[in-house]
């Protein structure tokens, strides 16, 4: 028989829900010189919940070629002065911009948007676009240029999310020319771990040419995890967690073991939102239909060990 843990059974705990701490690092490169090499001198911004790294330029030229601005030269070639169709240079994956964020201890963090100002030299690449670790550097990040303004401004997406400079002169102002990356819809959530983005830019008319980013702010949020962090996914768990999504709330453990001595379930912010001890049957029937949408670790105890799933629940 399957045991119910209804409301007469199930202990919700008391949510203390801390307000997430939304943040906007922007680098402003206002130390940069034409001397000042690949790693941007100016003092990072600063947030509560996250450490933000420094600009890195890897693989391009050993120095900006301007001041104020992280622009390099010796990218990818593969585009032809005036010419708009033709374009056979990739991605060298060695040839980047690099930013790592950093969750501080007892937090995590969720990156909503990358919003930068960038430009060419007049030979400059023609493509960019920009990658993470969650992935290995493996696919494009969603690219949006709704953002681009005013007169003459040239820049669009392709398919692929990949940034095209579609005409081969370049604009009077970089102002105009401002890219987002939208994570709204990614899985750059609840992240305890470092996080690193990398710029690819390519197709360059000539490796003398130059490409340029201005103004970066990264967007997201930060809130504390305590607990949260000891959570990891054991693929090795003595149970089994059905359906996961669940689109109700309710939920079905099924332990390997029969010797379950306690069942908590554990929101984002490590706060247990409901618990169960003395268990009698390996079969637990789960309903958290009252609980919110979102994020949930599952955490049960059997004998000296202690294993956690991770639950989403879709309303």
């Amino acid at each position: 028989m399957i045991k119910k843990l209804l409301s007469a059974t199930l202990v919700i705990a008391a949510m203390h829900v801390s307000k997430a701490q939304s943040f906007s690092l922007v680098y402003s490169f206002s130390n940069v010189t034409a001397t000042s090499g690949t790693i941007d001198p100016t003092p990072t911004p600063t947030a509560i919940g996250v450490t933000s790294g420094s600009f890195i330029a890897n693989g391009l030229s050993a120095n900006p070629t301007t001041t104020n601005v992280f622009a390099f030269t010796q990218w990818p070639t593969g585009a032809t002065t005036g010419n708009n169709t033709t374009f056979t240079g990739s991605i060298d994956p060695a040839k980047n911009f690099e930013i790592t964020l950093t969750p501080n201890g007892g937090y995590a963090i969720d990156v909503n948007n990358i919003v930068f100002y960038t430009t060419r030299s007049g030979t400059g690449p023609r493509n960019w676009a920009v990658r993470s670790n969650l992935d290995a550097f493996a696919a494009n990040l969603p690219a949006d240029a709704s953002m681009v303004t005013g007169t003459g401004t040239v820049i669009t997406v392709q398919n692929g999310n990949t940034f095209f400079w579609s005409d081969d002169a370049k604009t009077s102002s970089a102002w105009f020319n401002t890219c987002k990356i939208d994570l709204s819809a990614s899985n750059f959530v609840n992240l305890i771990n470092p996080c690193t983005f990398k710029f690819y830019a390519w197709n360059s008319e000539g490796s003398a040419g130059s490409w340029r980013i201005d103004s970066v702010a990264i967007n997201g949020s930060a809130y504390i995890s305590t607990g949260l962090g000891k959570l990891t996914h054991d693929l090795n768990a003595k149970f089994k967690l059905f359906p996961n999504p669940s689109s109700d709330g309710v939920v079905t453990v099924e332990a390997i073991s029969a010797n379950v001595t306690k069942l908590e379930v554990i929101n984002i912010l490590g706060a247990v939102v409901a618990s169960q001890n003395n268990l009698s049957e390996n079969k637990i029937k789960l309903d958290l239909s009252s609980l919110p949408e979102g994020t949930y670790f599952v955490r049960i105890k059997a004998g000296d060990k202690i294993t956690t799933e991770k639950l989403v629940i879709s309303k």
